[in-house]
C-alpha cells in the first residue's frame, strides 16, 4: 500500500494555540470566519486581517474542547504571534507558539485513507475539515484531513509519526506542484499582508459575511457591497516557452503590468501557476498575449 500513497514533511509550519475562558470570542473578533458555530473536532480556512482588511494571515483554524489552533503554511508566526498576543493583553487567553516543536508529516493520494486508517487503528477516520486525537503504540496522534490537495490528504502530527513512513520515499518535492494545481495559496509566495481579504479569490472557503464584527471587517463589508476588487489571484496555465521564468513574473500587455505569476510548475507537459492578475482580464477562460506568451486564466 506504501506504493499508492505520498508523503511530505508538513507544511503547516506555522501553528498557534490558543486557550483561556475566552478564546473563542478573542478569535471571533480577530479572524474572517465563525469560530462561534464550530463544532469541536470541526476545522475552517480563516484569514487574520489587519484592521484595514488586509491578509496577515490565513491558515486553518481547528477547534477543540478548550482551545483552538490556528494552522498555517510557510512562515506566518513572525507576525501573527505577536498581533495575537497584543490583543491578548486585555483578553483572558493564552498564546502558544507550537511551531515545528512536535514531527508532522502530510500523507497524500487515492490509498492516503486506507493506509491512514490501517496506520492508526481506525476505521472512521474525520471528514475533510475535521480533526481527532488518537494514540498509536502508546503515543498520541493529532489527525487532521486538510482541503491542501485536490487528493485526500492528512496531516498526522505527534512524536512518533515519522515512524509510519519509514522505508517510503518523501514525495516533498512534488506537494508544492500539488498546492499550485489546486490553487491553494501560499502566504509569501502568493499572497501577502499587502493583499485584501478578497483579492485571494477564496471568499467562499475563508469569509463569512453573516457573523458579527472582527477586526477588519468593515473593509471586508465594503468590498463584498461593491462587489469586485481589482485584481484577485487565479490559477493560470502557458505552453513552456525556454527556461521558467523567475518569480515573481510580471505580466506586461501592451507595455502595462497586468499581474503577476507568483507560483509556477510544470505538469502534464504545461505550465500551471497561480498568479495576481487585474479585473477585466482575470475571467476563467481568459487569454493574455504578453510577454511571457499566452497566458489562459483557468479559475
Amino acid at each position: 500500500m506504501s506504493d499508492s500513497i505520498s508523503w511530505a514533511p508538513s507544511p503547516l509550519t506555522t501553528r498557534i494555540e490558543v486557550n483561556g475562558p475566552s478564546h473563542v470570542r478573542f478569535l471571533q473578533g480577530l479572524c474572517s470566519n465563525d469560530v462561534v458555530a464550530l463544532g469541536v473536532g470541526v476545522a475552517c480556512e480563516a484569514y487574520v486581517p489587519t484592521v484595514q482588511g488586509k491578509v496577515l494571515a490565513h491558515g486553518y483554524l481547528l477547534k477543540d474542547e478548550s482551545r483552538v489552533v490556528f494552522a498555517g503554511l510557510g512562515k506566518q508566526a513572525t507576525d501573527l504571534l505577536p498581533h495575537l498576543q497584543k490583543y491578548a493583553m486585555i483578553e483572558d487567553v493564552e498564546v502558544i507558539d507550537h511551531g515545528t516543536k512536535v514531527p508532522a508529516i502530510l500523507v497524500w493520494g487515492n490509498e492516503a485513507a486506507a493506509w491512514v486508517a490501517q496506520q492508526i487503528g481506525q476505521t472512521d477516520l474525520p471528514a475533510p475539515l475535521r480533526h481527532a486525537s488518537f494514540e498509536v503504540e502508546g503515543e498520541p496522534v493529532e489527525l487532521f484531513r486538510t482541503t491542501l490537495l485536490e487528493a485526500d490528504s492528512f496531516e498526522l502530527r505527534g512524536p512518533g509519526v515519522l515512524k509510519l513512513v519509514e522505508g517510503i520515499p518523501s514525495s516533498a518535492e512534488s506537494w508544492d506542484t500539488l498546492r499550485i494545481l489546486n490553487g491553494f495559496p501560499l502566504h509569501g509566495v502568493d499572497i501577502s499582508a499587502d493583499h485584501l481579504a478578497q483579492e485571494v479569490n477564496r471568499d467562499n472557503q475563508a469569509i463569512s459575511f453573516k457573523k458579527g464584527c472582527y477586526l477588519g471587517q468593515e473593509t471586508v463589508a465594503r468590498i463584498d457591497a461593491m462587489g469586485h476588487v481589482n485584481k484577485k489571484l487565479v490559477s493560470i496555465a502557458m505552453e513552456p516557452s525556454g527556461e521558467m521564468p523567475e518569480l515573481p513574473a510580471s505580466l506586461v500587455v501592451e507595455g502595462k503590468e497586468v499581474g503577476r505569476i507568483t507560483s509556477l510548475c510544470l505538469a502534464d507537459g504545461k505550465w500551471r501557476g497561480l498568479g495576481m492578475i487585474r479585473r477585466g482580464m482575470n475571467a476563467a477562460g481568459s487569454k493574455l498575449t504578453c510577454d511571457l506568451g499566452t497566458v489562459e486564466i483557468v479559475a
